[in-house]
């Protein structure tokens, strides 16, 4: 006679306990994933502000040390205009602002108001409030040869005495000086801070620039080159004893002070594009003379700060 095994299932007590470990086991599965990936958009974000920053101190250094730098001319102040210099909209108030022969121009802690009287290329009322822009003037740092001028791009020729600006391919083209000529394309690029980046509300500020370009005729526009720029602040070191070392440092030079300026701090602000999930910024921030409160949100921040030697101050040319 077989006897028949009886065969049961889970009790209920065994059941409950099984579902627990599993809500155990899952809950924590997503309390890592969660803590990960918060922790990874975090370190992203980190990584964009260092990287964004350290490319816009890069490139102001860059533009501030070779600012003033004429080629193999030095008395700029004689320039004159080839007439194939024809331009479009310019940037200054109503003058002839490109060809002007000054190479560093600071607007400190800009306005509508401000920025609109002085750069009149500038989409003033989105510059963002009691930042500092920065106009600067050079030529390449290396010459152009006939053979390689670029049509309706701006360039300075000269032979060391005389210098001429002219719009290359333009009838007459290059002007004809006596002696060893030279031609160094000239740019004129202003720096800016604007209050978005893509659209108008977005409210992600963006480091951009107004630049001449060479369409037909050449005038100046505006290009956004890198978000999360909240703030820049400039101040000049001033050699006042003619020994080209800073004597001391000011925010807001006049013309003679830029005259006699040999060095340039800058500071840079730079935040996350997005707001880093659980993190809480109260942090306030001092950027030279100007200190910037917290904002108390989630966007994570870092100042970049640094000194420049400028190369080409006026005060080494004798002009």
């Amino acid at each position: 006679m077989t006897r028949r095994r009886q065969q049961t299932g889970f009790t209920m007590i065994e059941l409950v306990v099984a579902l627990g470990l599993g809500l155990v086991l899952v809950t924590g599965t997503v309390v890592i994933f969660v803590q990960n990936n918060r922790s990874a958009t975090q370190d992203e974000e980190i990584s964009r502000v260092l990287e964004n920053g350290r490319f816009v101190m890069r490139m102001l250094a860059r533009e501030l040390a070779m600012s003033g730098f004429w080629g193999t001319f030095l008395d700029i102040d004689t320039t004159t205009n080839h007439a194939s210099v024809v331009l479009g909209q310019d940037c200054g108030d109503g003058t002839a602002w490109v060809t002007e022969p000054d190479a560093l121009q600071i607007l400190d802690n800009s306005t509508a108001a401000t920025v609109a009287a002085t750069f009149e290329c500038l989409p003033s009322a989105d510059v963002v409030a009691g930042t500092d822009v920065i106009a600067i003037k050079r030529s390449a740092d290396a010459e152009t040869a006939d053979a390689d001028l670029v049509t309706d791009e701006l360039y300075l020729r000269t032979n060391g005495v005389n210098g001429q600006f002219f719009l290359g391919g333009g009838v007459g083209t290059p002007p004809a000086l006596t002696g060893v000529e030279s031609n160094w394309a000239y740019f004129s690029r202003v720096y800016y801070i604007r209050d978005y980046s893509v659209a108008n509300d977005d409210g992600v500020p963006t480091f951009c620039r107004a630049f001449l370009n060479n369409s037909s005729p050449p005038d100046m526009t505006n290009e956004c080159l890198v978000e999360g720029i909240e703030n820049i602040q400039l101040e000049i070191g001033v050699d006042n004893d003619n020994d080209f070392i800073a004597d001391y440092y000011t925010a807001a030079p006049t013309a003679d002070e830029l005259f006699g300026g040999v060095a340039a701090r800058v500071w840079v602000l730079a935040r996350s594009v997005n707001a880093v999930p659980g993190y809480f910024n109260d942090k306030a921030y001092n950027l030279g003379g100007v200190d910037v409160a917290a904002a108390n949100d989630g966007f994570y921040r870092r100042v970049f700060t640094s000194t420049i030697v400028l190369r080409n101050p006026a005060n080494l040319t004798g002009l």
